[in-house]
Order: C-alpha cells, then structure tokens, then sequence
C-alpha cells in the first residue's frame, strides 16, 4: 500500500460521523448476567463417563462476579451405592463453579429409592447443602426425616448419602410406629 492509501483512508474515516450502536448495551448500573438459560438440564459425569448427576432448572443465570450458576425451580437426581437413587427438589439454588456443591433454599425435599433395600428416605427442610464429590447434604434448619414410616425432627442435619449414616444435630424428636 502507498503513502497516499493510508492517508486517504483517515481523511475519509476522520470526515464520516460514526455513531455506535445502544441497542446492545444494558442500561446504566445494569449488571450483564453472564449466561442464562430456561428448562435446562445438566448432565455431571464421572470418570467411567457415566451420569454422577442430572440437574433440570427452569431457569440457570450465571452470576456475573462469583460465576457460580443460580437456579430456579430445580430437580437434582443422583445415584448412590446400590443403585440407590436420590432426588432432591427445591425452589432456588446455587451451583458452586466447580460444580461440586450446591446450595438449595426455600423448602428443600429429598428422597431416596433403592431398588434392592426397598427403603424409601423423605428428607424435608428450608435450605441444605449438597456435596456432589463426598455425596453428603448438610442443614443448619429444622429437618424433619421420614424413614419406613417412623419420623424424627431436628435442627441440623449431617448425612453421607453413600453409607447411609445421617447425624441429627440438636432438639431431635421422633415418632416411631409399632
């Protein structure tokens, strides 16, 4: 290209009024929300390259500073030791960035089937955590536990999903059937 080509090119683009386009940008104070997405579904798998989880959302954001992904109205199901299947339902959700935990509130339920035990877990509380790699939930709230149809309520909760060996924190009341 010549010295005349340069020249002629910022002459042209000094002389023309260039006017960006708004109609992309968000308005002031607005905060971009990363990425978000409705009725989807997450599929975690193992090393083996079998499903460890599946997530279903009505709704996924990311969270433009944490980057952790916020879920609405979700359904969490995951396999246990023996075929165990667990299924946890809850309004609201926060899935850690390495998608290892996830933080559920606003009324959490979790149930187990076992296709050989025949043992079916009702786990209900406001809000629980959800390690994904030890397969263990914990709650500070009130929990209120059903198990072949005897109940205990608590506050606090810690379980390990894959042994089956769950600790009641405090205030523990039960009703067994005879």
């Amino acid at each position: 290209m010549s010295r005349i080509g340069p020249l002629l090119l910022l002459a042209l683009l000094g002389g023309c009024d260039i006017a960006e386009d708004s109609s992309n940008r968000l308005p002031e104070g607005a905060r971009d929300p990363g990425y978000s997405a409705t009725d989807t579904e997450i599929v975690q798998t193992g090393s083996d390259g079998e499903p460890r989880y599946r997530l279903q959302a009505a709704r996924i954001e990311q969270d433009p500073v944490s980057l952790e992904p916020r879920l609405e109205d979700l359904r969490l199901e995951t396999r246990g030791r023996e075929s165990t299947r667990f299924i946890v339902a809850a309004p609201r959700g926060v899935l850690s960035r390495d998608a290892r935990r996830i933080d559920l509130a606003g009324g959490v339920a979790l149930t187990s089937e076992s296709s050989e035990a025949g043992e079916a877990l009702q786990l209900t509380t406001d809000s629980l955590q959800y390690d994904l790699e030890a397969a263990r939930v914990r709650t500070r709230e009130s929990v209120r536990l059903t198990l072949q149809g005897n109940e205990l309520t608590a506050n606090g909760l810690d379980a390990n999903l894959r042994t089956r060996q769950v600790q009641l924190r405090a205030d523990v009341r039960g009703r067994f059937s005879p």
